[in-house]
Parts: C-alpha cells; sequence; structure tokens
C-alpha cells in the first residue's frame, strides 16, 4: 500500500509563504520552488525512514535540493505527516514553539 503525504495546516502555512516570496523575488521562481518540494515528496515517500530524527525523538527532516528549506515530517501509521517546511537560517528554537518541549 503507498504511503500517504499529508501537510499539517503549518506546513501548508508555511509552503504558502515561501512561495510568495520566491515569487515576488522573481516570476516563476515560486512554481521551481514548488517543484523542488514535490520532488522532495517523492524522493521522501520512496523511503521516508532514511532520513534522520532530529526534533522530539520522532520528528525527521529532509533538505530540499536548490532552496534553504528542510522538510521535517513524522512518519507513522503508513502516513509522512509534514509538521513544517523551515528555512535553514531560522533559529530552531522557533520550532520549540510548534513542537513543544
Amino acid at each position: 500500500m503507498p504511503l500517504k503525504y499529508l501537510l499539517s495546516r503549518e506546513a501548508e502555512d508555511d509552503l504558502l509563504d515561501a512561495y510568495d516570496w520566491y515569487e515576488q523575488q522573481r516570476v516563476g521562481l515560486g512554481e521551481e520552488f514548488l517543484e523542488s518540494m514535490e520532488s522532495a515528496r517523492e524522493t521522501i515517500l520512496k523511503n521516508p525512514e532514511t532520513y534522520r530524527i532530529r526534533y522530539k525523538k520522532r520528528i525527521r527532516a529532509f533538505l530540499v535540493n536548490r532552496f534553504p528549506y528542510l522538510i521535517l515530517y513524522i512518519l507513522e501509521n503508513e502516513t509522512v505527516n509534514v509538521v513544517a517546511i523551515f528555512h535553514t537560517s531560522r533559529n530552531p528554537r522557533i520550532l520549540i514553539k510548534r513542537f513543544g518541549k
């Protein structure tokens, strides 16, 4: 059975914010960002356990090609639950607010 790939509301907001920012920098760059995110999704779904656990002993991180973003996700019951799409230059302590301690 194929894995599901679900974005939390926060991750959707992260994705849209990044898309908007890139599109403001150059028309079409937001679309290129979305293409990289789709490629990342396909890679994660092929082997989701490959990527190391980084937070809270269950949140895995995948570094997106070409763009400085991490896809943070939890693998549960045949589902990849994306909890954040996080710019690598941001302070990781911001995630504590989202995930708790």
